[in-house]
């Protein structure tokens, strides 16, 4: 049957043909906005999913052995300053106690006073069993934020503490999801035996309950340790010479004489996406003018301002480092402008289906506010098979002997401050300008920079012992140790540009 199509619905086909052809290039404002959109999207696609069981926090609270720690005049003080805290916003939270081999929901959710008194009420304390593992086991599962108070003894209904790493899988699943995990740590006796008390915040990189947390103990005794389980959470900060000007070269009057950019803050030479950790460039010279312009910026020349680096001025704050020790970083350069357009064809096509309608002729494709998505499809709204990205993904080409990360100015830069080492990226002494292996039709293809780690060391096996173990109860300290020698962060970005020529 012949594919009905109303003349409106052509005339937007056309003009979506037309702009995807023009995202491709560097463009004007509206051709900056869809690639801003467009490489956002590209960015995600490789991040975890994140389904949250609920838009509310969670809190658990072990109501076993734990409340001997409370005679500690400080550890109470600190326990009720969060209490406080939590059941005053208790309308953003779900809470539980821990006991009897039970997670169970504490009512009384509408009345703050009543939920403070039950999480104080000694009658509640001191009972068995509180099922640390199916705790851990369910925060990994929902995804949601949450906050832990335990101690993490593990027993079984023989009354014989865990002595296995149990919290292991579940804090590998939360660090997969892009999370990460933080402890404050208090130390407390019981019976003659050092123990810790811990309030673990299972939190992402917006840190919003860790937020939470840090306010309600601001005026409390600082009786604690603090340690970040975490694979890459790192604050990132620039020095920009302005909200339109990038990390690129500027000379002593702001001017970009190595790329040449235009940097008025109209076009779509330069923009960051702060949330993904990324920034977009476009030049306006080729490759091996920008080689030669570099080297032209020297003082004998009579520049003020010297050329030190194709990107510079961005910093790392590696000062709350608890899990790693990063001490060098380097470069991948990839060709992802096949893998970018295969996707965001995919991607628009998919968002883009057809519905099927049917008239007195039968059968038929309705367009109708989804026109952009016409050319991905057949006549029958199947998907061609050239636009699935799932079957035909790219695997980006690496292009070698053109950028090296500046690891002298990062190791002395981090020994001076370590909440401001400073990440460059300069050419490497062999790039003339010419990538190998690069044709005349990928000659302006959308580079992907990444700055990656290299080498990274785990904090130490005291440290680790120190703050999570004690006579007769490793299982913690085990577990910490297992994950940071599994998910070492050895290759992973830290920081990505994305680079076309104009």
């Amino acid at each position: 049957m012949e594919k009905k199509i109303h003349l409106k619905t052509a005339l937007l086909s056309l003009i979506a043909i037309t702009m995807s052809g023009l995202v491709i290039s560097c463009g004007g404002s509206l051709d900056s906005s869809i690639f801003q959109m467009q490489l956002v999207n590209y960015l995600k696609k490789d991040m975890p999913v994140v389904t949250t069981y609920s838009d509310k926090y969670a809190a658990y609270f072990d109501f076993s052995g734990v409340y001997i720690a409370y005679a500690d005049p400080q550890t109470h003080q600190t326990f009720n300053d969060l209490t406080q805290k939590i059941t005053g916003n208790a309308e953003s939270f779900d809470i539980y106690s821990l006991a009897n081999a039970d997670i169970q929901e504490l009512s009384g959710a509408n009345s703050p006073a009543k939920l403070f008194q039950m999480l104080h009420d000694s009658n509640n304390q001191g009972q068995k069993w509180a099922p640390i593992e199916r705790t851990l086991q369910k925060i990994s599962d929902e995804g949601r934020p949450a906050l832990l108070v335990t101690d993490f003894e593990e027993y079984t209904k023989e009354g014989v503490i865990y002595r296995q790493a149990y919290a292991t899988p579940y804090f590998e699943k939360w660090l997969s999801r892009g999370g990460d995990i933080q402890f404050y740590i208090t130390d407390y006796l019981e019976g003659g035996l050092h123990k810790h008390l811990y309030y673990v915040i299972f939190d992402y990189n917006n840190h919003r309950l860790g937020k939470l947390v840090a306010e309600a103990l601001e005026r409390s005794p600082q009786n604690y340790k603090t340690f970040m389980l975490s694979v890459n959470s790192y604050p990132m900060s620039t020095a920009y010479p302005s909200s339109s000007k990038g990390g690129t070269y500027h000379d002593e009057n702001g001017e970009d004489l190595v790329s040449l950019s235009v940097e008025d803050g109209s076009g779509d030479s330069f923009f960051m996406i702060d949330s993904l950790r990324a920034e977009s460039y476009c030049f306006d010279a080729p490759w091996q003018d920008i080689v030669t312009n570099s080297k032209d910026q020297t003082l004998s020349n009579g520049v003020q301002t010297p050329f030190r680096h194709l990107f510079g001025n961005l910093f790392i704050d590696l000062s709350h480092s608890d899990s790693y020790n990063i001490k060098s970083m380097g470069v991948v350069v990839t060709d992802v402008e096949k893998d970018f357009t295969l996707f965001n064809n995919y991607n628009t096509a998919i968002q883009n289906k057809p519905k099927k309608e049917k008239d007195s002729d039968g059968v038929y494709l309705d367009w109708t506010g989804h026109e952009a998505g016409q050319q991905f499809y057949d006549d029958k709204g199947n998907l061609l098979p050239e636009y699935d990205y799932p079957k035909n993904k790219q695997t980006p080409r690496v292009i070698k002997d053109m950028l090296v990360f500046d690891n002298n100015l990062f190791t002395s830069s981090k020994a001076k401050d370590s909440k401001h080492a400073e990440l460059a990226i300069n050419f490497d002494p062999r790039f003339t300008g010419s990538i190998v292996g690069e044709s005349e039709e990928g000659k302006n293809n959308l580079l992907r920079i990444d700055i990656v780690v290299t080498d990274a060391e785990i904090c130490s096996q005291e440290k680790i012992n120190s703050l999570f173990a004690w006579d007769g109860n490793d299982c913690l300290s085990s577990a910490i140790r297992n994950v940071l020698q599994e998910m070492k962060p050895i290759g992973k970005p830290v920081y990505s540009y994305f680079v076309r020529i104009r």
